[in-house]
């Protein structure tokens, strides 16, 4: 049987791979923690800065990051 045809079960996870993508995806996250916690101290429109928006992508990307780690198989 070749390895492109085993059954799901049967696939090894990687755990190494996986705690490294946790770990990135954690240090990606805070960045864009740290700037959700700014806006709403400084209030509503303050969240309007080019920086701000890249840093919350970079965020959102650190968030599917982790997800993706967690849930593939």
């Amino acid at each position: 049987m070749s390895s492109s045809q085993q059954n799901p079960e049967q696939r090894q996870r990687y755990g190494c791979l996986t705690a490294l993508m946790l770990v990135v995806g954690v240090i990606l996250l805070i960045p864009g923690v740290l700037c959700a916690i700014l806006n709403a101290k400084m209030g509503a429109g303050a969240g309007g800065d080019p920086i701000t928006m890249f840093v919350m992508m970079v965020a959102l990307g650190g968030l599917g990051l982790i997800v993706f780690a967690i849930t593939r198989k």
